[in-house]
């Protein structure tokens, strides 16, 4: 499909995981992109392109940078604390409300064309192996009550508004690949809990995509942005042992997790069966569709890029 239309694009959490890769892929069909960040000077330096607008600010208050944004053909907004980053004490978990929720209240007021917000599977649950699409309810736990009420902020702007609930996104150069290729090295690697909780995952090329299509396409409301192939806890540590040749038996008990980073375990824990249902009726093509696709064409890219 051949993509014409130029498009200014304003980006939130730009220097993040998927943030960064995006940029890439819009400056290379022309796009013009504007990102926000609390710090410019190390956003300057994250990206070194001068085609890259940067502005400095604090997106969960309202200022001058929602009059840029407003003007913008589009809003990526990808910003939001990490999950399973710090122990959720009871201030670490209002430092992850307050930087999704209030964020995407600000970024609502402003946008009124596209609005492309990522979400999360915590969506649904611990929901065991229950199928979900995205017309399963909501569950009852913080994350559940988190993604929910961020939807919903996404939801009241007058525009056009997409709500991407990501699974893991699987990039060898950062996020939970990322942390798991040393212990897999030291043939450290193995499955959290009884490893039969569903592990949703998606290529972080594939992520990309999903957003590039959510901006091109008439696309609304929540989307699952995972791969089609499900996988448990313990099928993909095992596929991950055998790609890079090392084994996969080293357990982690739920209980040690738990101690170490808290209630945050449960984004591990927690099993979610989730299916990719309106990307496959919209034909979306995935660049893998499998684990071990995606793994191997990500531990080429890293060998590649060293």
């Amino acid at each position: 499909m051949t993509y014409n239309a130029h498009m200014h694009i304003f980006i939130t959490g730009a220097t993040g995981l998927l943030g960064s890769r995006l940029v890439a892929k819009l400056l290379a069909f022309q796009h013009e992109v504007t990102i926000v960040s609390r710090n410019t000077t190390r956003a300057k330096k994250h990206f070194n392109n001068k085609s890259v607008k940067i502005i400095e600010a604090d997106i969960t208050q309202q200022g001058d940078w929602q009059k840029v944004a407003s003007e913008c053909d589009a809003i990526v907004h990808l910003a939001g604390a990490g999950i399973v980053d710090r122990r959720w004490t009871k201030s670490y978990k209002a430092i992850i409300r307050n930087s999704r929720i209030e964020s995407t209240k600000r970024v609502a007021e402003v946008a009124n064309n596209i609005l492309i917000c990522a979400s999360a599977i915590g969506f649904y649950g611990d929901c065991g192996n229950q199928q979900l699409t995205e017309e399963s309810p909501s569950g009852n736990d913080f994350l559940s009550a988190l993604c929910n009420e961020w939807e919903s902020a996404a939801s009241t702007a007058n525009a056009r508004v997409v709500s991407l609930r990501f699974g893991i996104i699987l990039d060898a150069k950062s996020g939970a690949l990322a942390k798991m290729l040393p212990l897999f090295r030291f043939g450290l690697g193995g499955p959290i809990g009884n490893g039969k909780q569903y592990w949703p995952w998606i290529a972080w090329q594939d992520a990309c995509n999903v957003i590039f299509e959510a901006l091109h396409q008439d696309w609304k409301g929540p989307i699952n942005a995972v791969a089609p192939e499900q996988v448990t806890c313990k099928e993909f540590v095992r596929t991950l042992g055998r790609v890079m040749n090392k084994p996969s038996f080293m357990k982690v008990p739920a209980f040690a997790l738990r101690t170490i980073i808290g209630e945050g375990s449960c984004a591990l824990t927690g099993s979610q069966r989730v299916t990719p249902r309106v990307l496959l009726e919209q034909s979306f093509q995935f660049k893998y569709p499998t684990l071990k696709e995606c793994l191997v064409a990500n531990l080429i890219t890293l060998h590649d890029e060293r």
